[in-house]
């Protein structure tokens, strides 16, 4: 009789009624295990929940530095093809020009004016 619930007053008044005492502390302490079980289960599935996220987010970050850095190399290769654009617009509106096109070849081919002589100096 020391293995019934310490817990109440009640005492068996016969065989039957300590059989069904002991059961019912049998049946507690099953069921305390159970709780006790689903409690680690759903311990166990929340961190390996979380340790899933975690890993998720450690991918989608390194992607989006990898895009991030892409993105930016891209801005930057953007920018000079502009500048040279540029450049070659305001050189195809130069050679529209007679001109500029006169001393472009005077300066590039040594090409000279009538009348005009030139001398060369020595240079670097």
């Amino acid at each position: 009789m020391m293995s019934m619930n310490t817990k109440t007053n009640i005492r068996p008044l016969n065989a039957g009624g300590a059989r069904t005492l002991e059961f019912n502390n049998r049946q507690e302490a099953y069921q305390r295990k159970v709780h006790l079980r689903r409690r680690f289960v759903l311990a166990a599935f929340m961190i390996a929940t979380v340790i899933y996220a975690m890993v998720c987010f450690h991918q989608q970050y390194n992607k989006y530095t990898t895009a991030s850095a892409s993105l930016e190399k891209t801005q930057t290769q953007l920018a000079s093809a502009k500048t040279t654009h540029q450049n070659l617009k305001q050189e195809v509106k130069d050679l529209g020009d007679e001109s500029y096109l006169e001393k472009l070849v005077r300066e590039k081919y040594m090409y000279t004016k009538d009348g005009e002589v030139v001398f060369n100096l020595p240079g670097e």
